[in-house]
């Protein structure tokens, strides 16, 4: 352990004032670092009625001119109001996540960090939400979460209200059935035409209880994440990654090189989408309790490549006709989709996943709310959907204008 004189120094590099150092690097005096020696310690106690907020915001108010970091050692700190950062172009740096560690004071109900200032970077932390609705917003552009784990909220973890932002390499964990309607990310640029952007990437999202990702609207690219656990308990569709709208066309997506595993709750898919264009490919999806990938009505361009969907359709009671239980689930009005070079199987001992594609039939009640449509301009080649429990591989009922099948396993895939 560092010296009382070896933490005023090293703080003093951080251009921190005299005040500044002695309220955050001088353990045996301060409330703060007598809550840190509590909870590393193992001593179970929350004896803090200290709000570390005020002064971190004051730390980043006071940084020279000349420099955009503030390092927080490593420690406990106590959030009792809403840490607004809202200093352009700052990097706020922990000593790492699980070592510098914000938890929320019970009394305190609001978001615990806010970043509001444009092009800036919290990282290297733990946000422990402590049972809060919200840990951490993004809302202004250019704003990036990097190397920080989000933990034990029971609504959002990471909101991202803002464009072009960035998600990378954080651990984001829900309550999971405990809390129903979290989600580990949330980013929503609304219904009209937007040039908002997003990208997340290299994440670990697990135990949320509606869905790990969530983003419509924009130019959205979600890569090499690994999400499990997130259940989907009250809504009767969606995915671990749900993307786009059912009343909108204004989402352009990537999605590619995910693992996607364990949906956790008998109505969670894998990947969900509606409402724009769609590029999925190289993805892992696996053991959901619907579809490994569903693509809604109004898609209006899809290509769904590569991927390896299997154990999927655990929900034997849904209510679709047919069953949305399948490796990939059309539904009726989806246009300009590819579906190539995919891998769909079912390897249990009981089998859950009834095809590897199933193109759907128009709806024997046609929703009012949207346009009627058919599905055309489909192309089903070279997939391999041996293994499931209707071994022919492929249903289309959708009458698809515009279709071409060619290429598939089993043979009887291609009729």
């Amino acid at each position: 352990m560092m010296s009382d004189m070896s933490w005023i120094a090293a703080t003093r590099n951080l251009g921190w004032s005299p005040r500044l150092q002695s309220r955050f690097v001088h353990p045996a005096i301060t409330f703060l670092f007598a809550t840190i020696f509590a909870v590393l310690s193992g001593a179970g106690c929350y004896a803090s009625s200290s709000d570390s907020a005020p002064e971190l915001a004051r730390a980043v108010s006071e940084l020279p001119a000349n420099s955009s970091v503030l390092d927080l050692p490593e420690g406990v700190y106590t959030i009792a109001s809403t840490w607004v950062i809202s200093r352009a172009g700052v990097t706020i740096r922990g000593a790492g996540a699980g070592k510098t560690v914000l938890i929320r004071d019970p009394k305190f109900d609001g978001a615990m960090v806010k970043m509001d200032g444009a092009n800036s970077t919290i990282s290297n932390l733990t946000i422990d939400g402590n049972g809060t609705a919200t840990v951490i917003s993004l809302n202004q552009p250019g704003a990036v979460a990097d190397t920080i784990e989000v933990k034990n909220f029971d609504h959002i973890g990471l909101a991202v209200p803002a464009s072009d932002c960035r998600v990378s390499n954080c651990l984001i964990s829900g309550f999971g059935e405990a809390s129903i309607q979290s989600i580990g990310i949330w980013h929503d640029a609304g219904r009209t035409p937007t040039a908002s952007t997003i990208v997340i990437d290299r994440n670990t999202i697990k135990n949320n209880g509606m869905c790990g990702i969530y983003c419509t609207g924009g130019n959205i690219t979600i890569t090499d994440n690994q999400l499990s656990g997130n259940h989907i308990i009250t809504s009767p569709g969606g995915g671990q990654i749900d993307i786009g709208n059912a009343f909108s066309t204004n989402t352009v997506a990537t999605i590619t090189g995910n693992k996607i595993v364990n949906g956790g709750s008998i109505k969670a898919g894998g990947i969900e989408l509606g409402g724009g264009n769609f590029t999925v490919t190289n993805n892992v999806i696996r053991d959901h309790g619907g579809s490994g990938i569903g693509i809604g009505h109004n898609v209006v361009r899809a290509t769904i490549k590569g991927n390896t969907i299997s154990n999927c359709g655990h929900n034997i009671a849904d209510k679709n006709k047919p069953q949305a239980r399948a490796g990939i689930y059309i539904a009726y009005g989806a246009t300009n989709v590819e579906i190539s070079g995919n891998r769909c199987f079912d390897d249990q001992p009981n089998k859950t996943q009834t095809w590897g594609i199933i193109l759907s039939a128009p709806p024997a009640r046609p929703d009012p709310r949207f346009s009627p449509r058919a599905t055309e301009h489909v192309v089903v080649e070279n997939n391999d959907l041996r293994g499931n429990i209707h071994p022919e591989g492929l249903l289309n009922q959708s009458g698809a204008r515009d279709r071409v099948v060619s290429g598939n396993l089993p043979a009887e895939a291609n009729r």
